[in-house]
Parts: C-alpha cells; sequence; structure tokens
C-alpha cells in the first residue's frame, strides 16, 4: 500500500475471514507491507480494511473476486500449439476513443513516427480472432500490456522522439495501457479467445519496470532496486558469466545487476519483498483474467533461485501454467541452461517450462538465406542431447526483436517459405510474428514493427482479407496455412520423433514419426530439382509403403529394398505422409 504518514500506521480487517499480520513501513513512511491471509471459507466480495495511525484512520479498499473455471482457463501451452506474437500498438485499431489518452501529448500519437504510438489496441486484436483461427494459429501471445508513461521522450539521439508504445517500460504492474483498453476489455479478449479455440499469452517483465515509475524517485525500500536513477551500472551483456562455473563475482554482478539501459531501472529479486511482489503479482493476472500462458522477458538477468520460485508458485496454484523465457542466446549451451527439468552446476532447477530457441532460429536464417549450408540445421539439432525434452522448446521464425525475413541480406520469397516451413515442422512449439505470414518486411527496431495493412483508419488495403493481399502476400498466406494445417492434422508432426534421413549442401530431409505415422519433411534450396534416396528401413518402413504427398508435392514414392526416393521441386519445402505398409516402426 502506498501514501503518506503511514508511520506506525496498524492495519485490522472488518471481517473474521481476513486476517492482517507482519505490517511494517518503509523509512518514507510511504509504503506499508502486510501479510493477508484469506480464509478456504470466504466468498466473494467486499472486504475493506482499515488503516489507522495516530493523525487518523482511513479504509482500503480489498475485493476477492469470483475464481476463474479452471477447466476453461489456465490451459498452459503445449507442443500441439502454434504461438502467434501480436504488438497491440502494430496489429489493429479497434477502438479510436483510446488512441490519444489523457496526458498524452498528439506528437507520441502520430503514426508518421515509429517510435510512437499508432492506436492499436486489445479492440483490435478480438475484432481479428476469426482471421487468426482461419490462420490456422492456437495461441496469441501479446507484448506487454501493463500501463507505460504516456508521455513523449525528446533528446538528440537517432531514437528521439519516442514513446512506450512497445509496452516493456511499465509504470503500474496492475494496470493495463490506456492506450490498449482496461482491464474489462482484457478479460473479454480472453473470454472471446478461449470461445474460438484461442489461448492467450501474457508478455511479462519482472526484471525492471520504467524510469518513470513512482518506485523510481521514491523506493518502496532501499534494495528495491539495483542503484538508483543517478547512481547505477549499466549491463555489459556478458551473459555467458551466467552460464560458467568459473565466472567473477564482478562479471555476474553486472550481468545480473546492471540496468538494460538507463531508463529501465533493474529490480532486485534477492530481496525478499521485491520476490514476493512480483510472484503474487504474475499469479494475480493469471487469476484475474484467465490467461493460458506467460512470455518473461529477459529472463536470464534475474536470479536462477528467483526464476525457480517463480515457476513452482505458478505451477502449485495453475498446475497446466506454462512460462517460456526470453534467452537471447545464439549459443545452445546458454538456452539449455535455463530451462528446467534438469539440475545446473549451481544446484538449481529452475522448473522453466520452455525457453526460445535462438541457435535454431539463427541457423535457419542463416541456411534459408543461403549464408550457410542446409547441413547446419541438422548440426544444430545434435544440440538438442542439452536439453531434458526437446519438444518443450518454443521456436520461432522471428519477432518483435529481430529483422524480419524478407528484409535480410540474401532473402527471397521461397526462402522465407521455407523458413515458415521449417518453423513449423521442426521439434518444439512454434512461434510467428505477426505479418510474417504475408512476407511483411522490416529491418531493425522499429522498422520491424509496421503496422499491419488494413488494421487502421486510413489504410490503402486491407491484408486481413484475401481481397487486400498483394500477389505474393497471398502466395505466403496460403503456404503458411497450409503447413499450420498439416501440423494440426498429424500428430507425429507436433509430438512425434525427429529422425535425421538426409543432408548435404543443399538439401535436409528429416522424419518425424510417433506410433501412428511417419510424416517426411524434406527442403531443397538448390536451383534445381533433386532426386534423393532416403534409408526408410531405418526408421522401420517396410517394402511396399507409400509415400503421398501433403504440401508442396502431390507426388508419390514407393518404399522398395528399404529405400524410398524423392524427386523435390526446387527451391520449397514438401511434406509426406506414410501409408499402407508401416509395420515396425523404431519409435524410443
Amino acid at each position: 500500500m502506498r501514501g503518506r504518514n503511514l508511520a506506525g500506521a496498524r492495519v485490522r480487517s472488518v471481517s473474521p475471514a481476513i486476517r492482517v499480520s507482519d505490517v511494517f513501513v518503509n523509512k518514507n513512511a510511504t509504503y506499508l507491507f502486510a501479510t493477508v491471509s484469506i480464509s478456504p471459507a470466504a466468498r466473494a466480495g467486499e472486504y475493506p480494511l482499515t488503516l489507522h495511525t495516530t493523525a487518523g484512520s482511513t479504509t482500503i479498499p480489498f475485493r476477492i473476486e469470483p475464481a476463474l473455471e479452471p477447466r476453461t482457463h489456465f490451459q498452459g501451452i503445449t507442443s500441439d500449439d502454434v504461438i502467434y506474437l501480436i504488438m497491440p500498438d502494430r496489429f489493429a485499431d479497434g477502438d479510436q476513443s483510446n488512441d490519444a489518452p489523457a496526458g498524452s501529448p498528439a506528437a507520441a500519437n502520430d503514426r508518421k513516427n515509429p517510435r510512437a504510438y499508432h492506436g492499436g489496441d486489445l479492440r483490435g486484436v478480438i475484432a481479428h480472432l476469426p482471421y487468426l483461427k482461419d490462420l490456422g494459429v492456437t495461441a496469441l501471445w501479446l507484448t506487454p500490456w501493463y500501463d507505460n508513461w504516456n508521455g513523449l521522450n525528446t533528446c538528440n539521439k537517432p531514437w528521439c522522439p519516442n514513446t512506450y508504445y512497445h509496452g516493456y517500460h511499465a509504470i503500474d504492474y496492475y494496470a493495463v495501457e490506456d492506450h490498449f483498453g482496461n482491464l474489462a476489455t482484457l478479460r473479454e479478449l480472453v473470454e472471446k479467445a478461449h470461445a474460438s479455440g484461442l489461448k492467450i499469452i501474457q508478455d511479462q517483465v519482472a526484471n525492471h519496470v520504467g524510469s518513470q515509475n513512482p518506485w523510481v524517485k521514491d523506493p518502496p525500500l532501499d534494495d528495491w532496486f539495483h542503484g538508483t536513477l543517478a547512481q547505477h551500472s549499466v549491463n555489459k551483456f556478458h551473459n555467458s558469466a551466467l552460464l560458467s562455473p568459473h565466472s567473477n563475482t564482478d562479471e555476474v554482478r553486472n550481468t545480473l545487476d546492471g540496468w538494460f539501459s538507463d531508463d529501465l531501472p533493474d529490480m532486485n529479486q534477492e530481496e525478499l519483498e521485491v520476490a514476493r511482489y512480483e510472484i503474487q503479482n504474475s499469479l494475480w493476472w493469471i487469476g484475474a483474467t484467465g490467461i493460458d500462458g506467460i512470455r518473461q522477458d529477459t529472463i536470464q538477468y534475474m536470479p536462477r533461485s528467483f526464476i525457480r520460485d517463480l515457476s513452482n508458485a505458478l505451477h502449485r496454484q495453475y498446475p497446466k501454467m506454462w512460462m517460456v523465457g526470453e534467452v537471447f542466446e545464439r549459443d545452445a549451451a546458454q538456452t539449455s541452461f535455463f530451462i528446467g527439468g534438469h539440475t545446473g552446476w549451481d544446484g538449481i532447477d529452475t522448473k522453466l517450462d520452455s525457453v526460445f530457441d535462438f541457435p535454431l532460429w539463427n541457423a535457419s536464417l542463416l541456411a534459408f538465406t543461403n549464408k550457410a549450408s542446409m547441413r547446419a540445421l541438422r548440426d544444430q539439432l545434435k544440440y538438442d542431447a542439452l536439453y531434458p525434452d526437446p519438444l518443450k522448446i518454443t521456436t520461432f521464425a522471428n519477432s518483435h526483436d529481430t529483422m524480419r525475413f524478407m528484409s535480410l541480406d540474401g532473402a527471397t520469397l521461397e526462402g522465407a517459405m521455407m523458413h515458415i516451413a521449417f518453423t513449423l515442422s521442426v521439434r518444439g512449439i512454434p512461434q510467428l510474428y505477426y505479418g510474417e505470414e504475408i512476407a511483411l518486411e522490416g529491418k531493425d527496431d522499429p522498422d520491424n514493427r509496421r503496422d499491419f495493412p488494413g488494421g487502421f483508419a486510413g489504410d490503402a488495403r486491407n491484408a486481413f482479407t484475401t481481397e487486400g493481399r498483394k500477389t505474393t502476400e497471398q502466395r505466403m498466406f496460403a503456404w503458411t496455412r497450409s503447413w499450420l494445417r498439416l501440423r494440426a492434422e498429424h500428430p507425429a508432426i507436433r509430438g512425434g520423433r525427429l529422425i535425421d534421413l538426409f543432408y548435404d549442401d543443399d538439401a535436409y530431409v528429416f522424419a518425424r514419426q510417433d506410433r501412428s505415422e511417419t510424416v517426411i519433411v524434406a527442403f531443397n534450396r538448390a536451383g534445381q530439382e533433386r532426386k534423393l534416396t532416403l534409408p526408410a528401413a531405418s526408421i522401420g518402413l517396410k517394402d511396399g509403403g507409400e509415400l503421398v504427398g501433403l504440401v508442396g508435392t502431390a507426388a508419390r514414392a514407393r518404399v522398395d529394398q528399404g529405400q524410398a526416393t524423392l524427386i523435390i521441386p526446387q527451391r520449397t519445402a514438401v511434406a509426406y505422409k506414410v501409408s499402407n505398409s508401416q509395420s515396425g516402426l523404431r519409435v524410443r
């Protein structure tokens, strides 16, 4: 609780269903901490608390909301899902009345400025749920919806003037950004998404807050942050220091305690009250909205013990709850160190459900822009040996922090199509970035965060519709949807074992196999078709079995003398299903 003149405060409950204990006030008498114990018999309703000091008393509102139904909420994310990343401000404007909220200068809401608010909101996401359902994704990850400062930063740097449209500079962990809507609109989004068969993932940011957060000028405790706005270290991002048991203390402390930037104060999770606050806040968002998963920003810059405690708290309250951590590293040893399911050299199992597969994403970009051999895909996948369960890794096509594929050096539409097909057919939980399905371009931030065409009043065309898409956009959309349908229809692609069958400089072929089926996926980036002979017997296929083209080809091939020969068209990906004689599948 925040206020003034709180010295000596006592807090009482007027109901026996609520008990208050462990009250203490910070040295500035501006923050009061208390433990509130709620009886299991307490029903939903108002339970006001009274606060007394020598100067007087006041009432603290406290409400218990009706619990949401766990059978339809908090469902978690698995490899059966496909995640679609949305930046609400850049996706669609469904409510123009919140485009310029109170205290927001006109220059902060200028669509001509790529770093200003553009007007997209939660209502815009709601309006396009049918589009997302038709595309074939199953879960929506929204960048942070915390309330951010409405002002405009001015400076003499290339990134000014700018705003916090992206949501990563929270000023209130318990409020919804007023450019996006309010808590009621957020709850409506969750309910309507669930009714459409779509899950919702919240982007949470425990590592830091925005410099405009009231805590910065008046922290609840002296060690609430690592340093102060005037005096702090800045992260040098020597991230491997977190992995190595041989790192020196200074490097480790700078990586954990250094501010991500000068205007992102670093929270101190080694302070018990900070950890408790952030864990309870995470739980509150889940319980208040019914979300199904969490993406935790910059997770490696927080103590691994805190990641473990947060993960345990989430799983204890919501057994299916899922959290993926952003470990922005191209080294699988680093990313695997943070995923849960195994104990690191420090004796800690983070219990973290998933991490993003930056190493495989990087290999895919290089392979499909002809910067590396196709063998690079197989060579990267061998590091799956470092992960307790590779099916739990989150693979992705691109994100709001990376250049879009079509703006990479060497990019072609065919390369982008193969990159999407690989992301959707390789092991793990795939994630797409809004606009990838129409081959949207975009270089470095903020160019990679362009508005979705048709999401805003006055747009020249509407790429949410077939009629509004350019020829290349429609080609990419149809391709992406076909691979999403393939994934939805074949459990072997979602959860089967991945088995290498062929790889050289220009081709890569693997099988996805479970006890019920075998699907073979082949990539040929060469400028001519390839005739590839595969060791069919090595994956238990019997002579006489037939491979039937599902996506990218209508061809058929038979298994003969333990082998199958495929003809793969140039610069494309294809998928086959093995039919007829499939006895002897070697699933392990």
